[in-house]
């Protein structure tokens, strides 16, 4: 945001996704809310679409309270005609662009907004028209997305002169088939594999694009967080106290590491004892005694012998695409006769559940306030309050 400042832009795209979650830790979201305020008072607009993590479908978002102070314009905004949806667009004051966009939603229920897109009275429209749009589309998919919910390039309306893109975490920018197509990544890390992907070189950043009536630059600023290192080691025929006592030397071997982020991963097949029994608080305390900023463990593929036949499938997979995998192999095993609770609906509804569940008791909340705002969620992700209401 200081680089926006600096740079005297004219507005700034948020293609979703600003925080990981609807609710964020509040102590984050004020810090942001702060800075994004003093973006604002600069003259710089900001332009949005909900992402797949900070939308809620039975909760009000963060993104709805930032805009409802007025530092945040949706572009999402439209109404059904026909059976088909129009989108309207957003004119930037400044500049005249012209945005619209469709926000990102879990396991790619946006699909079915592109369905019924009216893309006929967006094509028509004339001007510099932005798209802006959270989800990946399926022919620039990334090998780590690859089994990810996607969209076709023939989606997309056609004749904008420039499409925002979020979701994707690596960067790409394209202007294949007629489609100005830009993800600038993300620009930290949502994961350990975003993590370790920029500690292997890939850079991370934001796209900046000077416009006319048309685009005449697109360029990438690299934000730099802080440093990294990634130790990797690898444990394979080693016992849980080799593993320990290798660890330990690793970490009090290294010194310097003010401002990084060390990133350390360990893996193999262990000949004796178990990853339990390595004190990996002890390793993580000793990185930070010399001056970590932070210290991200991974011991994922690190196995026993004597346990290797006790494996879970996907092991290294991120949590959400198992989670997703597992509902989707075992929805059908369970008799039930509404259609809204099978195939992509019942997967759908059983991720928003479990997000509903999962919400921890908030600072000074009750335990029996606590109890009632997870039931009153559950019962409105189930669709069953008109039910319990008669």
């Amino acid at each position: 945001m200081d680089i926006c400042i600096e740079r005297a832009v004219d507005f700034v795209i948020v293609s979703g996704d600003l925080f990981d979650s609807n609710i964020p830790d509040m102590a984050l979201a004020n810090a942001a809310v702060r800075k994004i305020r003093e973006v604002t008072k600069k003259g710089i607009s900001f332009y949005v679409v909900y992402g797949s993590h900070d939308f809620s479908p039975t909760q009000t978002s963060i993104v709805d309270l930032i805009e409802s102070a007025g530092l945040f314009k949706k572009v999402t905004k439209g109404k059904m005609v026909g059976g088909k949806l129009q989108l309207e667009f957003q004119v930037d004051d400044r500049t005249k662009a012209k945005l619209c966009g469709i926000s990102g939603r879990r396991l790619g229920i946006e699909k079915e907004y592109y369905n019924i897109l009216d893309r006929a009275s967006l094509e028509r429209e004339e001007g510099f028209k932005i798209f802006v749009m959270h989800g990946a589309v399926s022919e620039y998919k990334p090998k780590y997305a690859a089994e990810s919910e996607s969209i076709p390039l023939s989606s997309l309306p056609k004749g904008f002169t420039y499409y925002a893109g979020g979701h994707i975490h690596e960067k790409l920018l394209s202007n294949e088939y007629g489609y100005n197509l830009a993800y600038p990544g993300t620009p930290f890390g949502a994961d350990y594999r975003d993590l370790e992907t920029t500690a292997r070189g890939q850079e991370r950043g934001f796209f900046i694009v000077n416009f006319t009536t048309k685009v005449e630059k697109i360029e990438f600023v690299p934000v730099s967080i802080c440093g990294y290192e990634l130790i990797e080691y690898d444990g394979n025929g080693k016992t849980a106290v080799n593993v320990q006592e290798d660890l330990l030397k690793l970490a009090e071997n290294r010194n310097r590491l003010s401002d990084r982020l060390i990133l350390l991963r360990a893996s193999g097949e262990m000949s004796g004892g178990k990853t339990s029994e390595i004190d990996f608080q002890r390793i993580r305390k000793t990185l930070r005694e010399n001056g970590a900023l932070e210290v991200l463990l991974n011991y994922q593929r690190l196995t026993s012998k004597e346990y290797s036949a006790i494996r879970v499938a996907g092991m290294g997979e991120e949590v959400h695409k198992i989670e997703e995998r597992l509902f989707r192999e075992n929805i059908g095993t369970v008799g039930i006769s509404n259609p809204k609770l099978k195939g992509d609906s019942g997967v759908q509804i059983s991720r928003d559940l479990l997000a509903v569940l999962k919400q921890a008791k908030k600072e000074n909340e009750t335990k029996g306030s606590h109890e009632t705002r997870i039931i009153n969620a559950a019962v409105e992700t189930l669709g069953l309050k008109e039910a319990l209401s008669e």
